[in-house]
């Protein structure tokens, strides 16, 4: 099921960009760890750019978490405008018991985080600077990821 969650800040209209998780895909898969992708959908509802700040996420394989991400936002989302990004995880197969001969047919996964931004009024930016108030968007999604047979899961439940 995925879920998105987008709030709103303030009185002024302004409305928090919307994030969703579109896909993951296997990457690849080493001797020690899987390498994945999660392709997410970004949107700005609003007339005016929005400056994205962070990602920070989390991946939980069958219940365990195994990796923690960080990721500059290194973008603005234009008025009006969405684009796509990929978040990296990597799972390492010694934080499930795991071997390069015992990886399962599949898992189900649950990949969590929030996208920090800068909304575009000058008192919300200082308020942010001051660490009084940093806005975010939680974004989250699960699903079964096929691990034998590599490719692009779509989570249920869009």
């Amino acid at each position: 099921m995925l879920a998105v969650l987008a709030g709103a800040s303030g009185c002024d209209g302004f409305r928090a960009p919307t994030v969703s998780v579109r896909n993951v895909t296997l990457i690849d898969a080493t001797d020690d760890a899987l390498a994945l992708s999660f392709v997410m959908d970004l949107a700005n509802p609003n007339t005016a750019a929005v400056p994205l700040q962070e990602f920070r996420y989390t991946l939980a394989i069958d219940g365990k978490e195994v990796y923690a991400g960080r990721r500059s936002g290194a973008v603005t989302l234009s008025a009006l405008d969405s684009r796509q990004i990929s978040l990296p995880a990597i799972v390492p197969y010694r934080a499930l018991g795991w071997t390069s001969q015992t990886l399962p047919a599949s898992v189900d996964y649950t990949f969590t985080g929030r996208l920090q931004y800068y909304a575009p009024k000058r008192l919300t930016q200082v308020l942010f600077d001051t660490g009084t108030r940093r806005p975010k968007v939680p974004f989250s999604a699960r699903g079964t990821l096929q691990i034998l047979s590599s490719g692009t899961h779509n989570p249920p439940n869009r």
